[in-house]
């Protein structure tokens, strides 16, 4: 993943109401989707998304570029079994962002940031969680984001 890039689990909400706690660690990683049903023409609506992309493995279907605006979803034995989109900040992409929110809402799911921050899908909730990244504080300033991650102790 790129710096510039804020990732997003796509959870169901039902799956993340009945969850035990999950760590933040396995967040992204967690097969949310293989006791939910996604919209029977979610394939349709993902490639409204992004352009669908080549993927290095049969268990993996993605949509977008690697750097840019992207959604992964991996399966378990042809069973779709988690998603995650990943949304670029140095160019935001209305039509993405809407289009990603619209298919949450679709999916009856909420956005779950790789930090926990846990997102309606509405475009308030969604620019706010984007403003409020690493991602788009290096969008916006790399020198100053960079300066602020350095070592202090470094050469």
């Amino acid at each position: 993943m790129a710096v510039w890039q804020v990732e997003f689990a796509i959870v169901p909400r039902r799956a993340l109401a009945t969850a035990s706690r999950v760590p933040l660690s396995e967040l992204l990683d967690t097969d949310w989707w293989i006791a939910e049903r996604l919209p029977a023409d979610h394939e349709r609506h993902l490639g409204a998304l992004a352009p669908s992309a080549t993927s290095w493995t049969t268990k993996l279907h993605t949509w977008g570029k690697e750097d840019g605006n992207r959604i992964d979803l991996w399966f378990d034995r042809g069973t779709p079994a988690r998603m995650t989109a990943r949304v670029d900040v140095r160019r935001l992409d209305a039509t993405f962002g809407a289009k990603l929110l619209q298919f949450a809402r679709l999916a009856d799911a909420v956005l779950v940031r790789r930090d926990g921050l846990i997102i309606e899908p509405t475009v308030g909730a969604f620019g706010a969680a984007l403003r409020s990244s690493e991602a788009w504080q290096f969008a916006s300033d790399p020198a100053a984001f960079i300066a602020g991650h350095s070592d202090d102790d470094a050469d």
